[in-house]
């Protein structure tokens, strides 16, 4: 069995209701077509990171209503350590009544910044503002670090950009501090390649839940042993959240893209295939290609996984 553009569902048979908890919107003109093969997968509401311009223009045209709105934190207040703009920042994401703040940590935004400051999340600076974040209870939608291989070939500079351990250290001292805060964890914690590390966070965090995004990094890694990642998703269930950080507006996004990424999660997660190759090109596999080999999962967790985790946490489903 391969993806199949003429037949898109080819091999799924389970009709469940599901939540992407992860695309970002960058076009309101663009979002329709996210919509369209999302319906078909089976996709009835999404977790929308969008600035406000792009939610006004959603909510205008009454194409807002399946979509639980993400409010994207200004990447060089961060890298600048400018803490009154970040807190200016929460203010409108509660002004425009977004439930949800993004934050992205991938190590490149540094250089996206142009920062020299070394940088660590768990600087005390950005005590208020996640301590404003946590009193107003907004949820917090966190990419912390990114695949080891790009540590091991694009990271190398440990001084600028930090470990991967580091990283994650430093915001299990921010979850240490804040408590009560909700944080989602995107790309399985960013830990796919370390389950019994990631299963020892979520047991100490209870606030905290983690995200199926991206499609690529989530299948190479936890496709590489069935057994250990069957198990630690069944130990897990209702921390886990189904994500595929589809990104429309921005870009020339075919059709292909929107279905081939949803039909390759729901086949890993669903189905028990072996050795189907990934439809679209994993440039982060240093022994491709990349091959789908099907978790299997008891329809019980999957309806966990897509739909009731999410209720649980965003409440407005």
């Amino acid at each position: 069995m391969k993806f199949d553009f003429k037949d898109p569902l080819k091999g799924l048979d389970l009709k469940l209701k599901i939540c992407d908890s992860h695309v970002h919107i960058w076009a309101v003109d663009a979002y329709p077509k996210l919509e369209k093969w999302a319906e078909l997968f089976g996709i009835k509401r999404f977790l929308g990171i969008a600035q406000p311009e792009i939610k006004k223009g959603l909510e205008k045209n009454g194409t807002s209503a399946n979509i639980i709105f993400a409010y994207y934190m200004p990447v060089d207040a961060w890298a600048h350590y400018d803490i009154p703009k970040l807190l200016s920042a929460v203010d409108e994401a509660i002004k425009f009544g977004y439930p949800v703040v993004k934050m992205w940590f991938g190590p490149r935004f540094l250089d996206l910044t142009k920062s020299e400051k070394e940088f660590s999340i768990s600087s005390p600076n950005f005590d208020p503002v996640f301590s404003k974040i946590e009193e107003q209870d907004l949820i917090v939608d966190i990419h912390v670090a990114d695949p080891d291989y790009w540590y091991q070939t694009t990271y190398t500079n440990v001084k600028k950009y930090r470990t991967k351990k580091t990283a994650l250290n430093e915001f299990c001292c921010v979850l240490e501090k804040h408590p009560s805060m909700k944080a989602i964890s995107i790309h399985f914690g960013s830990l796919p390649e370390d389950l019994n590390l990631l299963s020892n966070i979520l047991e100490k965090f209870p606030n905290l839940s983690i995200d199926t995004a991206s499609t690529k990094w989530m299948i190479r890694e936890l496709g590489k042993n069935l057994e250990d990642s069957r198990e630690f998703i069944l130990n897990h269930s209702d921390r886990i959240l189904f994500a595929t950080d589809l990104s429309v507006g921005w870009g020339d996004r075919t059709d292909n893209y929107y279905a081939s990424r949803y039909w390759s999660q729901r086949i890993f997660w669903e189905t028990d295939v072996k050795g189907i190759e990934l439809p679209f090109d994993d440039t982060d596999n240093p022994n491709p290609p990349t091959l789908i080999n099907g978790l299997n999962l008891p329809v019980p967790i999957l309806q966990n996984i897509y739909w009731k985790n999410a209720l649980e946490i965003f409440k407005e489903l």
